[in-house]
């Protein structure tokens, strides 16, 4: 029974491979309940994104047969299409981890861990960490305008110079990965947040590049399994629509019906596979901290001394 074994601690110095065997033992102790919850919270929102998903790409076929830009009306449809897709899936990736995080952080302070955890229960965190993830995103936009601006006035003054900023930028910005565990977890500022971030992620900038690029190619390959069918289906109607052959089958109710429920299956495929890095990087967390701070050994310390 997965409720024997040994819980998994959060704040252990681990090697790479036994930040994997963390990550793997959470979701296969727990992914029942994960898959329950996010259909519960995400599925509703994938019916609106597949809407949009095919409305952009209706406008992109379009587009195909005539200048989008001459058409005022067409162009109007696809920007609010796109327009309503991203905003989709930022709601949705806010929520996925607001979840996901709400979750581990749940089994780490309860010795039963997550059985008999009922979404109604974890409400209260999940409203906590979507306001703070939203904070995230608000500053992180505004670092991104910042970098942007400077990215700009170097490339004006010196090409090369501007290529070898965004390269220093990029390595600098790997340790924004633990941004959000650190966050979501912790009880401390947006500013202290963002110092620790910081502090953590270069003293391990190894591990979350490690991590981050294990498990991004682990949630490609899922998202791509889940892709292929609508990304297929697509290819096949536009084809057809622009050749004129066998457009009538490609442009029945019935066709269109099967695109926005392979569309459906893509959006929950994609936010499923966000899992395996959300995980990743809450283990990656714990592991600096530990590495960095001792957690556990202050915790020990704490509690000995209300004994």
């Amino acid at each position: 029974m997965e409720s024997q074994k040994p819980k998994i601690a959060m704040y252990v110095k681990r090697s790479f491979g036994e930040k994997l065997n963390a990550s793997f033992d959470f979701i296969r102790e727990n992914w029942k309940l994960m898959l329950k919850f996010t259909t519960y919270l995400l599925l509703p929102l994938c019916l609106i994104q597949a809407l949009s998903l095919n409305g952009m790409m209706k406008g992109v076929m379009s587009a195909a047969d005539m200048d989008i830009s001459s058409d005022t009306a067409l162009l109007i449809s696809f920007l609010s299409y796109y327009g309503l897709f991203v905003l989709i899936c930022i709601i949705g990736m806010v929520l996925q981890a607001s979840l996901i995080y709400a979750m581990i952080r749940t089994y780490n302070e309860r010795e039963e861990r997550l059985q008999g955890v009922t979404l109604r229960m974890l409400t209260p965190m999940l409203f906590h960490n979507i306001k703070r993830l939203f904070i995230i995103a608000f500053f992180g936009l505004l670092l991104t305008v910042c970098v942007s601006f400077v990215l700009g006035a170097l490339s004006i003054a010196s090409l090369p110079v501007a290529y070898l900023f965004a390269l220093i930028i990029v390595l600098l910005a790997l340790p924004l990965a633990l941004w959000a565990p650190i966050y979501l977890f912790e009880d401390i500022s947006i500013m202290d947040a963002l110092k620790k971030t910081f502090r953590l992620g270069f003293a391990t900038w190894g591990g979350v590049f490690l991590i981050s690029l294990v498990m991004g190619i682990i949630a490609g390959i899922l998202q791509g399994v889940t892709l292929v069918p609508w990304y297929a289906a697509t290819i096949v109607k536009m084809l057809f629509t622009m050749s004129d052959v066998g457009s009538e089958a490609t442009v029945s109710v019935g066709y269109s019906f099967m695109l926005y429920l392979l569309a459906i299956v893509q959006a929950f495929g994609t936010y499923l596979a966000m899992i395996f890095t959300f995980v990743g990087l809450a283990y990656q967390y714990g592991h600096a901290s530990e590495k960095m701070d001792s957690v556990t050994i202050e915790s020990d310390i704490d509690n000995f001394d209300k004994l």
